[in-house]
């Protein structure tokens, strides 16, 4: 058995190791997402990325740019933003509408999906970081046979939830809902 497990181990740091390199070597994306569009004057995943957020961004009812507290600094963050990161989760993962799609994660998992979220929210409140993971449509394809508007509500009120219980203010509170519902139509398939 601890043969298995000594096998089991050296397994995942090889390839652990390959990846470093291949990443590093063909400077792939950390998601490994390909577009399945040629990106504008051959910009990186990252960049395109950034610029979709951007994007998103001057849409939204803030303008980190313009001079006034960005969301991240009214919202108190990083460790306020991960607060309610981590209360929505126990939220979501816990509701009977969605939760089923959480089971059998792995720690490991869980933290990667964690930290995405972190960065995701972080990045659009106006703070220092930059999500790295895939499109939501592509993250959310297929799941289930398709996410309904239901369950998209339900993790809405999850995160509704876990900003009253981190005493978030309503001005606050609606622009990251209005977030969180800015990917509606990305996620939702039925």
């Amino acid at each position: 058995m601890k043969i298995q497990s000594l096998f089991t181990k050296a397994f995942w740091l090889a390839l652990a190791c390959i990846t470093v390199v291949v990443v590093s070597v063909f400077k792939l994306s950390p998601s490994f997402a390909r577009s399945t569009t040629t990106p504008p004057a051959q910009l990186s995943t990252a960049q395109v990325a950034v610029a979709q957020y951007d994007s998103r961004l001057a849409k939204a009812p803030y303008d980190s740019r313009s001079g006034e507290k960005s969301l991240y600094k009214r919202l108190g963050g990083y460790s306020a933003i991960a607060a309610v990161i981590d209360d929505t989760a126990q939220i979501v993962f816990n509701d009977p509408l969605i939760g089923k799609y959480f089971i059998g994660l792995s720690t490991n998992s869980k933290q990667r999906l964690r930290q995405l979220l972190i960065d995701q929210f972080t990045q659009a409140a106006g703070g220092p970081a930059v999500y790295t993971g895939r499109s939501m449509k592509l993250s959310h394809s297929g799941i289930g046979g398709g996410l309904t508007n239901a369950e998209y509500d339900a993790f809405v009120n999850g995160i509704a939830q876990a900003l009253d219980k981190n005493n978030v203010n309503q001005p606050e509170k609606d622009e990251v809902l209005a977030f969180a519902n800015s990917f509606r139509d990305e996620i939702v398939e039925r």
